[in-house]
C-alpha cells in the first residue's frame, strides 16, 4: 500500500504571497524593475525577493528530510537591486549550494533549524557572488522529515 503524503495544516504559498503583498503595499519591498526606475525611497535599502528554496537533508547515505527557506536580498542601492534582479538565477543557485552545505552539516528534520548559522553562511556566499548584496534576510525557514 503506498504511503500517504501528509499535507500541511497551514497553506504555505498563500501566506507567502500575502506577506509579500503586504510588504510591497507598505512600500517596504521594491521589485528590481521598480528599483531601476527609482521606485524606492532615496537613501533606503532596496529589497529583492527570491522564491522558496528546498534542499535535501542528507545523513550518511540516505535522505532524512527537506530544508526549505525563503530569502529576501537587501541591496545597497536601487542600481544594485536592478543588478540583483537581473542575476537572480545565479544568486538562487549560490543560495541553493550554501543551503545544501548547511543542510548536510548542520540541519536535522527532528530539531530546530539554527537560523543564525544559516543566515551567516548564506550571507557570506551571496556577498561573494555579488558585491551589491548588503544582507540576506531569511523570511521563512523550516525542516521536515521526508
Amino acid at each position: 500500500m503506498p504511503a500517504l503524503r501528509r499535507r500541511s495544516v497551514l497553506p504555505r504559498r498563500p501566506l507567502f504571497i500575502g506577506m509579500m503583498a503586504a510588504l510591497s503595499g507598505a512600500g517596504l519591498l521594491v521589485g528590481p524593475a521598480e528599483a531601476s526606475e527609482g521606485g524606492g525611497k532615496s537613501g533606503s535599502a532596496t529589497l529583492v525577493p527570491m522564491d522558496e528554496i528546498a534542499v535535501p537533508i542528507i545523513d550518511g547515505a540516505h535522505m532524512e528530510g527537506i530544508l526549505r527557506f525563503t530569502l529576501v536580498l537587501r541591496a545597497h542601492d536601487p542600481a544594485a537591486a536592478a543588478r540583483l534582479g537581473a542575476s537572480i538565477a545565479k544568486l538562487r543557485s549560490v543560495a541553493m549550494v550554501a543551503g545544501m552545505d548547511f543542510a548536510r552539516l548542520r540541519a536535522s528534520p527532528f530539531s530546530a533549524v539554527d537560523v543564525t548559522h544559516l543566515v551567516r553562511s548564506l550571507d557570506k556566499a551571496l556577498k561573494a557572488a555579488d558585491p551589491g548584496v548588503s544582507q540576506a534576510l531569511v523570511v521563512r525557514v523550516g525542516a521536515a522529515a521526508r
